[in-house]
């Protein structure tokens, strides 16, 4: 190889290796990662994720209930991300005051372990906010004719306080299958299954659809449908008792299952954060005051 190809092939190597500021493709999984984020607090660290409120005039965090409830402290980091005009992207962790004289200030669906409350920071302060439309409606689950063993991915930070896939801190993506039927949910059961290996953190991570195929018998369009259908709430476990001549306990066993809350009871958990929040903004309307009696003296 004569000197001059070898100086060709070294400007071709370090050319591949001198990675361009900007290298993903936008779509929306990549959304979807974006807008989930982090919440860190002393006694719980786990996944939530930004939606925009029905108007588009506000940001909602998403999350469990038992999230909240878990967390020590009147506040929390919220882990977020940006990108420079370079292309770089760089952590932005934001407080976010979750009590307030002791009372909670997230907002709790009254029959599910799903809650959302407003923050004070705005969509340019993350990569990416959900839009409202990216919520399934009670409708639009019916219409993806989701099957038994369907394809689903799922976003969360598994073991959060002690992982992390870099250094940036990103969720994890992990893809699985609709793994219980009837869907949607029903009164019967108001929960559905997805068949992913789910670990403590991962409690507030979003589910969703991406590209669906089309199969014979199916209304749905071939490589259709993008939408948030549930938020992971818990795991299941099988537990084993064992008792020996000196001893005791328990062994525990995950089954690589994930309990998913349906995306409607999210939508009407934000719904209710919304009218919440707008309630507290009204001025107490003063009572209107009696007119002083008049007393006559004879």
């Amino acid at each position: 190889m004569t000197s001059q190809r070898v100086v060709r092939a070294c400007v071709v190597v370090f050319g591949l290796l001198a990675f361009p500021a900007r290298v993903w493709a936008e779509g929306f999984p990549t959304l979807v990662l974006w807008s989930t984020v982090k919440v860190m607090a002393p006694g719980s660290t786990a996944t939530g994720f930004l939606v925009r409120s029905p108007s588009g005039e506000g940001v909602i965090l998403v999350s469990a209930d038992h999230v909240f409830r878990a967390m020590k402290a009147d506040e929390c980091t919220v882990l977020l991300h940006l990108r420079d005009e370079s292309g770089k992207l760089t952590k932005n962790p934001q407080k976010l005051s979750v009590r307030q004289g002791g009372q909670p200030l997230w907002v709790k669906h009254p029959k599910a372990d799903v809650a959302a409350i407003s923050v004070p920071f705005g969509p340019e302060q993350n990569l990416a906010v959900l839009p409202w439309e990216a919520l399934a409606t009670a409708e639009e689950l019916l219409q993806m004719e989701l099957q038994p063993g369907d394809l689903v991915r799922s976003v969360g930070y598994p073991h959060g306080n002690m992982f992390k896939g870099n250094d940036l801190e990103f969720a994890v993506v992990r893809l699985g299958c609709l793994a219980t039927h009837p869907f949607p949910p029903s009164e019967q059961a108001s929960t559905f299954l997805i068949d992913s290996n789910t670990f403590e953190g991962d409690s507030g991570g979003p589910v969703y659809v991406w590209k669906l195929p089309g199969a014979p018998g199916l209304q749905r369009e071939d490589n259709g449908w993008e939408k948030i259908i549930g938020l992971i709430v818990a795991q299941h476990f099988v537990d084993e008792q064992y008792t020996l001549i000196y001893q005791s306990g328990k062994f525990r066993h995950r089954m690589g299952l994930a309990i998913v809350l349906p995306s409607v009871t999210i939508r009407e958990t934000v719904e209710q954060a919304i009218r919440d929040r707008e309630s507290k903004k009204q001025p107490d309307t003063p009572k209107p005051q009696e007119p002083a009696e008049v007393t006559s003296e004879s």
